[in-house]
């Protein structure tokens, strides 16, 4: 699968993840000097990506060259995202965990896993909520006992609020409650539907069964 990708102005684009959002100096060096000998833009996207813009076919192939030598990571359609997710408490005074070692193991863990469409990840250090756990497929909310988890959620024209699957959930545990999300959906998406997200899965199985398979050891 190609990294590039044609926009509507017929120019190509780049997305690159990075793990909790966090972006080492030989990124931003790199992306720099595509940007300066390409003539292209960044753009900062809504989920913590950096998407490299009007980029014509040969100077896109010329950036991976680029982006490749220093191990890049690509957002593909139909694969996992890279999760969003706040700074936590190593760097906030309201973050009760460390999201940003958690947004690390779900990356190592899930990231480039083929999917049926969409599913999108929110990691907060608290009820703030900052990374908007509860409007993402799977959502963790960091309390002193542990995170809760939130499943079903999504934003857009007509948002749906997750629902609380579990509190008081270890790293451990919250990872291997999404292997089983994911699973889940991946089993239960029905043919011949597209854009089909968790909430959609949560309806067609019902709450307490779709709980009851997430939750399994």
């Amino acid at each position: 699968m190609k990294p590039a990708i044609i926009q509507k102005n017929g120019l190509y684009a780049l997305t690159l993840e990075f793990a909790s959002g966090l972006v080492e100096a030989s990124f931003l060096d790199t992306i720099n000097s595509i940007v300066k000998e390409e003539k292209s833009k960044v753009h900062i996207t809504t989920s913590q990506k950096i998407m490299l813009l009007d980029l014509t076919e040969k100077s896109a192939k010329k950036a991976v060259k680029k982006l490749d030598a220093i191990g890049a990571n690509y957002k593909f359609p139909k694969q996992v995202y890279q999760p969003r997710v706040c700074v936590g408490s190593a760097y906030c005074k309201f973050g009760l965990k460390d999201t940003l070692r958690f947004g690390d193991r779900i990356y190592k863990n899930f990231a480039h896993v083929d999917i049926p469409y969409k599913l999108k990840t929110g990691i907060s250090g608290c009820s703030a909520s900052c990374a908007h756990s509860t409007l993402a497929d799977i959502g963790f909310i960091g309390k002193k006992s542990g995170y809760s988890v939130f499943v079903g959620g999504k934003s857009g024209i007509n948002p749906e609020s997750g629902q609380l699957l579990a509190q008081s959930v270890t790293e451990d545990n919250a990872l291997r409650i999404m292997e089983n999300i994911i699973q889940l959906y991946c089993k239960n998406v029905e043919s011949g539907k597209r854009r089909q997200r968790i909430f959609h899965i949560i309806e067609k199985m019902g709450f307490d069964e779709f709980k009851f398979f997430a939750m399994q050891s």
